[in-house]
């Protein structure tokens, strides 16, 4: 169980099955925290109660799958936390993490379910800590779409477009144009991808 003060989770992008969504309700169960849902024709919402506070899990219905709406959260119990790395990592999820343990800060960026930086945070201090690597090449990349995993890269493209859907939503709120260009950059290539991927 991991010890931390205090940790956060923001920018969190998860799509969920029907099957993940039961076996999410299973594991906080066994960890011994009270439970509540609700469903209705659009949205599937689960209400966790730790020993701190009551989180809230919205999951908006897209056909058989299920995205979680909220983004951000504050966790304190330990228990929760496991569970939602636990899931961030099984359904290839995004997420930023910062954990806040003895005066220092630990950022942790994730992208479908891996890290991609960690970075180190005391007083002025900022150490990077763990970056990965892309070593893959065009022809790589071309290699794969033209493989049969289409099926497979379609669900995790539906969310990657869904994760620069919400960045641009809130760019757009913010007046950040850098932002918006670059988000409507990235969605056209992704739409191009999706559409070659379902010929």
């Amino acid at each position: 169980m991991h010890t931390f003060e205090q940790i956060e989770y923001s920018d969190v992008a998860l799509w969920f099955n029907e099957e993940q969504i039961h076996e999410l309700v299973a594991h906080i169960v066994e960890a011994g925290m009270s439970i509540a849902w609700k469903e209705t024709k659009k949205y599937f919402t689960l209400s966790v109660r730790t020993e701190h506070k009551t989180h809230w899990l919205t999951f908006r219905k897209v056909g058989a799958r299920y995205r979680l709406r909220d983004r951000h959260y504050n966790i304190s119990d330990p228990r929760f936390e496991k569970i939602l790395q636990y899931f961030i990592e099984q359904v290839k999820g995004h997420a930023v993490v910062k954990i806040f343990f003895g005066g220092q800060l630990v950022i942790q960026k994730i992208r479908y379910g891996e890290a991609e930086q960690i970075i180190k945070i005391s007083g002025a201090s900022k150490e990077v800590i763990f970056e990965k690597e892309c070593s893959v090449s065009m022809e790589e990349v071309m290699a794969v779409l033209c493989r049969r995993d289409a099926e497979e890269r379609i669900p995790v493209l539906t969310l990657e477009i869904d994760y620069e859907l919400a960045v641009l939503h809130e760019a757009m709120e913010a007046g950040d144009e850098e932002t918006i260009a670059a988000c409507k950059q990235k969605l056209s290539k992704l739409h191009q991808e999706m559409v070659m991927l379902e010929v």
